[in-house]
């Protein structure tokens, strides 16, 4: 899974995304995948499973070769819940650098900036109501 994993993150537009947006992107790459069976009980694996599975490898990866890296979310939403954290791809730690070359070369960006590896909140007020013109500039 962990191949699958790198495959999805380095040719998706975005540097880096959630366990729940890489089982969206995986399953839509791999119907078939929808049809794995479950190992507790019954029928194919959930959602929750995949989840759980998907986020298993990822920490994996990262604790043992760094080849996942984790950008921590203290944000929380409107419902008060943790914002999932964002998890990239890091090719220079790969242990197949094979494998390594021929993802950086297909990947549709640069490698991820240092800035970008940190959780950011960004506030914004709303404008004002506003006139298309202003005064000063009638004729």
């Amino acid at each position: 899974m962990q191949g699958m994993l790198i495959e999805t993150l380095a040719t998706s537009r975005a540097s880096s995304m959630p366990p729940s947006t890489l089982y969206s992107a995986m399953i839509a790459s791999r119907p078939s995948l929808k049809d794995i069976r479950s190992l507790q009980g019954e029928g194919v694996l959930s959602k929750r499973e995949w989840l759980s599975a998907i986020e298993d490898v990822l920490e994996a990866g990262r604790r043992s070769t760094g080849v996942f890296g984790k950008v921590e979310s203290t944000v929380k939403d409107t419902a008060d819940h943790q914002l999932e954290s964002q998890w990239f791809y890091v090719p220079e730690r790969d242990a197949d650098q094979e494998r390594a070359t021929l993802i950086r070369s297909m990947m549709p960006r640069p490698a991820k900036r240092s800035e970008t590896k940190k959780a950011k909140q960004y506030y914004w007020r709303p404008l004002g109501k506003i006139s298309r013109w202003d005064p000063e500039d009638d004729l």
